[in-house]
């Protein structure tokens, strides 16, 4: 038991540097967003992207891949560590070419896990995660090179979708799909990347591209993916499949607002076309998915509550506000929208924690116990 705890030791050292990220993040983006805070938000402030996207998602998904690989790449533990510490160097040096370098090379090892994952699961999927942290590679490293945040954004946010898109792909097997259906996955798929590389030499078209490609895989996770069915269960899989539904509303709108405004440079187009991705579609996954990765990572059980659903509603509810205010430009509901997001993410972290606390403190009955297969 000891030799377990010390094993898991690094593992919850690198949530909580994620969990850091995320919190420094948050804040930054309340003092963008004109909220009175603290000098160190105010500090983050040019940095509220690569601190949530690179810093908080890129370390739990570097960390989820490696323990995936742990079995069989004991170093491959390596790679979080790196993300992790460049999460730290973004905190402390924001300003620093530091930061940019360690989290490119965080990048790099990610890459190098997804190319070692295809060598032993040559399958459609793990190609599209692998083209994500290809595309998060090129993101960072055009960023280290000076490239604007608005440049390579895109690249970053291709990522986080491309691997969620992997993810539920690869749990859609569980429908038997045919043929045709995964070759429109990878034909709208095709469409997205295109769009996202095309913004590397042409801003305007690639993201009226990209748009369009990413209306088209949420139409057809809508159609095909496993939470259609699972919506009409209870207790967590029912939870978890709203969680992903919603964040598929959300993936069409964001690109609804690319394919229409194009070139985005900043203002609140900018701003509504990124959060409908990245809170969301991203936002809405994890909040789905905690549930099954925190004990994957941790060990630890973590009991669901329908009280699940008070920050899952909030969350979305706030971004449509904050989006009503973004399209209408309507500065106030666009700073209220962002604040009750901040909150409903900082309930999420509270409900999850209280959860976690509870499942491994408290006996529970066994069907209280969270169920680790059958419920994405």
């Amino acid at each position: 038991m000891p030799q377990n705890k010390l094993r898991l030791l690094p593992r919850l050292l690198m949530l909580l540097t994620a969990a850091a990220a995320l919190l420094g993040g948050l804040g930054a983006g309340l003092a963008r967003l004109g909220w009175q805070m603290d000098s160190l938000s105010q500090d983050w402030m040019l940095v509220h992207g690569p601190l949530m996207i690179c810093g908080f998602l890129g370390t739990l998904i570097c960390l989820e891949r490696a323990v995936a690989l742990a079995a069989r790449y004991r170093w491959s533990i390596v790679v979080p560590i790196i993300n992790a510490a460049g999460a730290l160097a973004l905190l402390m040096i924001p300003d620093s070419a530091l930061p940019k370098f360690v989290l490119t090379t965080g990048s790099l090892g990610l890459v190098v896990l997804f190319g070692l994952m295809l060598r032993l699961h040559p399958t459609r999927d793990i190609a599209i995660m692998a083209t994500g942290a290809l595309l998060w590679l090129v993101g960072n490293a055009l960023w280290f090179a000076g490239q604007p945040l608005y440049q390579v954004v895109h690249l970053w946010t291709a990522f986080l979708i491309l691997t969620i898109v992997g993810e539920r792909l690869e749990l859609s097997r569980v429908r038997r799909l045919t043929r045709i259906s995964e070759l429109l996955l990878v034909l709208t798929t095709a469409v997205f990347i295109a769009g996202v590389m095309l913004t590397i030499v042409n801003l305007d078209a690639g993201i009226r591209l990209l748009g369009i490609g990413a209306v088209l895989m949420a139409l057809w996770l809508l159609r095909y993916d496993i939470a259609s069915r699972t919506i009409r269960q209870t207790g967590l899989p029912r939870y978890i499949a709203a969680c992903l539904l919603m964040g598929y509303l959300w993936l069409g709108i964001g690109g609804m607002i690319g394919a229409w405004k194009g070139a985005l440079l900043a203002g609140p187009d900018y701003a509504a076309m990124l959060h409908a991705f990245l809170l969301g579609f991203v936002f809405s996954m994890i909040f789905g998915h905690m549930p099954i990765i925190l004990p994957a990572l941790t060990g630890l059980s973590l009991q669901y509550n329908p009280v699940f659903y008070g920050h899952l509603i909030l969350l979305h509810v706030a971004l449509a506000y904050r989006m009503y205010g973004s399209l209408t430009l309507d500065f106030t509901a666009q700073q209220w929208g962002g604040l009750l997001n901040v909150v409903a993410v900082l309930l999420f972290l509270m409900v999850t924690v209280y959860s976690l606390y509870r499942a491994n403190t408290v006996k529970s009955r066994p069907t209280d116990a969270f169920p680790t297969e059958n419920v994405r």
